[in-house]
């Protein structure tokens, strides 16, 4: 199952700007613009920062959030119920 290429580009933006909240939520600060990473985003641990490349497509872009998501302790935080789901899914991401 492919879900997020399933998703609408609105909805994909609308998930992404949700992930984002959760992450700020955790101290990361996400920065979008022009970079060269492999997977199109990267984590640089020591300041809590996530880059990501803006030309990255929006479903690639939402994959890598829900990736680094699945490492924090999310159990003393409410998700909505469709956050949950993509979070606990094994075959959400499309790579």
């Amino acid at each position: 199952m492919k879900v997020l290429r399933r998703l609408s580009k609105s909805n994909l933006t609308h998930l992404k700007e949700q992930l984002v909240e959760l992450l700020e939520h955790f101290g990361y600060r996400v920065v979008v613009g022009q970079g060269d990473f492999k997977d199109g985003a990267c984590l640089i641990q020591q300041t809590q920062t996530v880059a990501i490349n803006k030309f990255t497509p929006l479903d690639l872009q939402v994959e890598f959030l829900i990736r680094l998501l699945r490492q924090l302790d999310l159990s003393k935080v409410y998700l909505l119920p469709e956050i949950r789901r993509l979070l606990e899914e094994d075959n959400v991401l499309i790579g």
